[in-house]
């Protein structure tokens, strides 16, 4: 694999949470006239009366899972938590300049842990769980989708011939498939190892008056099924992390070479030039986007666990989402291994 040679340049943090722009057109688009703001808002209001509106239709459906293991919520506070979880949750997707496909990955894998653990333990319907991740996924891309125009690497037939490098290996089908089965199998090894060691304990703990943990006691043959149910997330991961860091060029954030602090300048900044600074900015941008995943996997999962299922505890709900954040670091951490490797 061949790998691109351009110029050093300061870069910002604008082109590591959001490395690839929208495209643009000789013709003028329509979301140019909207005032940014105007598309915040927009995205956030939208989202959350699609929301409402989408688990009301499909309340009839899954309300029989779902209910009976769902937290009351009493207090005005509770019921206004989460939905300002909810409103913060795009808000920041869409602040962080992720288009319609990444909001789509980030939101799979950040709500997957939760709707896992109905499935896997909580005896819920795989067809109530998937309608209610479904709902969350469709509310929250069709704003992004209609507000935002797509990034170069998520359109690459309408991108510039030189906009994207390592264009190749993006539509190359053998590597697609490869990312995604590794991004898949690193997923499932971490959650089986951990159902074959500490996690069942810790589940009996926290989760008080789980129905069945059997799932965490499948032995050997439960890894390929693991693995099988775990390709989307696969999908997911590599989508987000490599195809974004991949189609970036290796330009290096820092334009001075020398690493020897400069006079004046304040130890932390010396620091970062030295570390941070020497990082190529495709490097940054996947390790931004990994502690970014990890980081929504883990808060998500302790707000949507602890705050709607009822009788877990912060901890427990903390315990089953580092599993997850953690395979999301591993995974980033893979991908920078096979870009180093093969010179994307």
């Amino acid at each position: 694999m061949s790998s691109e040679t351009p110029s050093k340049r300061r870069v910002s943090w604008a082109d590591i949470t959001s490395p690839a722009r929208e495209l643009t057109d000789a013709q003028p688009s329509p979301l140019a006239s909207i005032p940014s703001p105007a598309r915040f808002a927009l995205v956030v209001l939208s989202s959350l009366v699609l929301s409402s509106g989408l688990f009301t239709l499909t309340s009839s459906f899954t309300v029989g899972d779902l209910g009976p293991i769902s937290r009351h919520l009493e207090e005005w506070w509770e019921v206004g938590g989460l939905i300002g979880w909810r409103a913060i949750e795009v808000g920041l997707t869409w602040v962080l300049g992720y288009d319609g496909r990444d909001a789509a990955s980030f939101l799979f894998l950040t709500h997957l842990p939760t709707y896992s653990l109905l499935s896997f333990f909580y005896h819920v319907r795989p067809t109530s769980a998937l309608a209610a991740l479904g709902v969350t996924l469709v509310s929250t891309t069709l704003p992004f989708v209609l507000l935002r125009r797509p990034s170069s690497v998520h359109d690459l037939s309408r991108a510039p011939a030189d906009a994207i490098p390592n264009r190749a290996i993006l539509q190359d089908k053998v590597t697609t498939l490869f990312t995604t089965l590794m991004a898949a199998s690193v997923f499932s090894v971490v959650l089986y190892a951990s159902y074959a060691t500490w996690l069942p304990a810790r589940l009996v703990v926290h989760f008080e008056g789980l129905p069945d943990i059997s799932a965490a006691h499948a032995g050997p043959a439960g890894l390929p099924v693991l693995f099988m149910t775990l390709i989307p997330a696969g999908w997911a991961a590599r989508d987000f992390l490599f195809v974004s860091s991949t189609g970036h060029f290796a330009e290096t954030a820092e334009t001075d070479p020398s690493p020897s602090p400069r006079e004046g300048e304040y130890l932390i900044a010396s620091v970062y030039r030295a570390t941070w600074g020497k990082l190529s900015t495709k490097t940054q941008v996947l390790i931004a986007r990994s502690v970014t995943l990890a980081f929504g996997i883990l808060l998500n999962t302790v707000v949507q666990v602890a705050g709607t299922i009822r009788d877990v505890s912060i901890e427990g709900a903390a315990t089953w989402g580092a599993v997850w954040a953690t395979a999301a670091l591993i995974t980033g951490a893979t991908f920078g291994w096979i870009e180093a490797v093969d010179g994307v």
